[in-house]
Parts: C-alpha cells; sequence; structure tokens
C-alpha cells in the first residue's frame, strides 16, 4: 500500500466521528467465542471517534492540507421562518408502516415537490467547502437513528446540555456534518411552499443519501414521512463501541431488527472519513494487537506518538473521500484502523461477508442501500409523539 501518511490527518479539526456501523460509543468489552485475547483488546474511552463536540463559533474548517488542529466549529441553528409549522399532509403513496408511522418516497411530492433539490445542493456546497462534510453527515444519520430512532433527536440543544449531542458518546460528532443539515434546513425553508412542512429528521435523511451519492457511491430513493423528536436526552444514548466485537455488535444490532448483513455493510460507511489517535494507540502501544498486520502496526506507530495526541488522525482507508469498498480490502488485510473494524475479519459469521464486499463493490453497494432503508424505518414518530420542528435545534 502506499506510504501512511497518506493516512495522516493533521488538519482535521478535533476527532471526526465514526465506530463500526457509522460509529460507536464510548466504552465497551470484548466478549463472544471469537474475541481477540485481552492484551489485544483496546481499553475503554469515553467518547466516539471521529468528530467533534458542538461549540460557539460558525468556522469552517480549513482543507486537509496544512495547518494544526483547531477546536471544533459549532453547530449553528437551522434558520427558522417566523409562522408556525403547517400541517403536513398525508403521503402519496405508502411504503412502509413501522411504529405507527407511514414513509414514502414520495410523501412531500404535492408539499415541497423541489424539496431532493433543494438538500442535495446544500449537501453538494457543504462537501465543496468541507473535505470531511459528508462523512461528517452520513455518521450523524447512523448515531441519530440507533438511540431513540430516526427523529432528529439528535440535533436537538438543551439549555443545560442534557442532550444526546452532549452525551459522552457524541462528543467527537464533527460540526460539519450539523453544519451540513442546518444549510439543507434553510435552503428548504427559502422556498416558500416547503418553509415548516419538511421534518428535520427527513432532511438528515436525504443528506445521509446525497453525501453517500455525491461521494462515488450508490443513490436509493429514501423513504419520507418522519416526524421530529419533542425531546432529547443524554441518558438515551446508549451506541455501539468501537471495542466491541461482533457477537457484542450483533447483540446492538439484532435489538433493532438489524443482521449481520446490516452490521458490515454499515461498517463500510467508514470507507468515507478517518478516527483520532485516541482510538487507535491501545491497538499498538506497547506493543501491536493480534489482529493488526505488523507491518500497518508500525505505520500506524508512525502516525500515532506514545505520548498521545488526540488531535492526529487516521484515515480508514486509502480513498478518504470516496465512498467505494477500499474500506473492506484494508479489513481483509488486517489493516482495520479499529479493534471493531478488525473484528469483522476474525469472526465467522461476518468474514465471509467482508471477503464478498472486498470482492465485488456492486454487492456492497446494494447491501448498503437496504441497510440504509432499513436503518432509516427505525424508530418513527407520528403526529401523536413528534412534530414538524421550525429550529432543527429545539422543539417547538
Amino acid at each position: 500500500m502506499k506510504a501512511l501518511s497518506l493516512l495522516v490527518l493533521v488538519s482535521f479539526l478535533i476527532a471526526a466521528a465514526a465506530e463500526c456501523p457509522f460509529s460507536h460509543g464510548n466504552d465497551g468489552g470484548n466478549g463472544g467465542a471469537n474475541a481477540p485475547p485481552k492484551e489485544a483488546s483496546p481499553p475503554k474511552h469515553d467518547s466516539s471517534p471521529d468528530y467533534s463536540p458542538p461549540a460557539n463559533n460558525n468556522t469552517a474548517p480549513p482543507p486537509p492540507a496544512s495547518g494544526t488542529p483547531t477546536a471544533a466549529p459549532g453547530a449553528s441553528p437551522a434558520l427558522a421562518p417566523a409562522a408556525s409549522p403547517a400541517p403536513v399532509p398525508a403521503p402519496a403513496s405508502s411504503v412502509n408502516k413501522t411504529n405507527n408511522g407511514t414513509l414514502s418516497p414520495d410523501y412531500y411530492a404535492n408539499i415541497c415537490p423541489n424539496l431532493e433539490s433543494l438538500v442535495q445542493g446544500a449537501v453538494r456546497g457543504m462537501m465543496a467547502s468541507s473535505p470531511i462534510a459528508a462523512a461528517a453527515t452520513l455518521r450523524l444519520f447512523f448515531h441519530d437513528c440507533f438511540i431513540t430512532g430516526c427523529d432528529a433527536s439528535l440535533l436537538i440543544q438543551n439549555p443545560n446540555n442534557d442532550d444526546e449531542q452532549h452525551s459522552s458518546e457524541n462528543m467527537f460528532l464533527r460540526a460539519d456534518g450539523y453544519k451540513t443539515i442546518t444549510a439543507a434546513k434553510a435552503a428548504v425553508d427559502a422556498d416558500p411552499q416547503c418553509a415548516n412542512k419538511v421534518s428535520c429528521a427527513d432532511i438528515m435523511a436525504l443528506a445521509a443519501r446525497d453525501a453517500v451519492a455525491l461521494s462515488g457511491g450508490p443513490t436509493w430513493k429514501v423513504e419520507l414521512g418522519r416526524y421530529d423528536a419533542l425531546g432529547a436526552r443524554a441518558s438515551d444514548v446508549d451506541l455501539p463501541l468501537t471495542t466491541e466485537d461482533v457477537p457484542a455488535l450483533m447483540k446492538r444490532f439484532s435489538a433493532h431488527g438489524l443482521t449481520v448483513d446490516d452490521l458490515v455493510a454499515l461498517s463500510g460507511g467508514h470507507t468515507l472519513g478517518a478516527t483520532s489517535c485516541v482510538f487507535v494507540n491501545s491497538r499498538i502501544y506497547p506493543t501491536a494487537d493480534a489482529f493488526l498486520d505488523p507491518g500497518f502496526a508500525s505505520q500506524l506507530q508512525g502516525i500515532c506518538p506514545s505520548n498521545l495526541d488526540p488531535n492526529t488522525f487516521v484515515f480508514f482507508d486509502q480513498s478518504v473521500t470516496s465512498f467505494d469498498n477500499n474500506y473492506f480490502l484494508m479489513v481483509q488485510q488486517k489493516k482495520g484502523v479499529l479493534f471493531s473494524d478488525s473484528a469483522l475479519y476474525f469472526d465467522s459469521s461476518s468474514k465471509g461477508i467482508v471477503d464478498k464486499f472486498a470482492a465485488d463493490q456492486n454487492a456492497f453497494f446494494t447491501q448498503f442501500v437496504s441497510s440504509m432503508v432499513t436503518l432509516g424505518r427505525l424508530g418513527l414518530k407520528n403526529a401523536a409523539n413528534g412534530e414538524i420542528r421550525t429550529i432543527c435545534t429545539k422543539p417547538n
């Protein structure tokens, strides 16, 4: 492989979030029959690998070519028109009904006909200004759906900071993702036909799809018609962990009706983005664990100093801004960056899937689309327990 200088992300602002499927949470152990020996397991951590906590400024990140990492930019509130949210008409057609909610790709056909182009334009603009916008936006969608469902609860900022966004598991989510959703919300509400009629949750779902498609990945029809959560609590956050093996991860995924195919495919979201040395050093010091290629481990040691520098980063694969199957080639070669990446190739239930996706990018794309659609159906809200938020960062 090319020199791992390609993997250094010296200008990414404080940590960009991606755990296993798209990211994992704070700590965790390694259980199960195929778990590595204890000395090979990373220690527990208190935050997730790849993004930064929300701050209070709007500084855009520098391109990944120069500079020393700085504090992460903040997540700006979505722009809000003065009018109250209008009732949302019934969808044009129903394709899925889960948890008292109805989703359809045509939900907004007669409500906001330009919705998809408005969101895509905003995502494209953010990706042009930030090389990590796509990865950050994709991570947000996973984190949101995996907590209380796809309800944009992750965007809520409570006055006392006891919200999902400020939980330890989410404190490394990059502001570039929040800013992408803010830009998309503003673009949608600037259209008089759409203002206050599209949920923040649906905007997140569309933005995640566009982040993948505009990075060279697959596209798909996004099911729409979600309502936004009425609140958010940090205590609800319980995400998969970077230190977990496949049995532990599957316990979490199966609780949401997700399969091992979903786990491996969603982990492929790591083809975009990077992670802090905070989540790598425990695998390479004092000696490299048994699940890393020795040469790769040596290269990682050249990137991540033993006296931990949390502002130094490692790409998950060499095509960091392209959505492809290179991540699976890395995992297959014992070059998975996180323990939870490596674990996929050392468990009999997931190894064959990794091999399939490494050999056939189309197979990966097909399963990724299916898994994203399934993920997008989790925890749907309706008019009785949800709303269409005027401002994405706070309930109406």
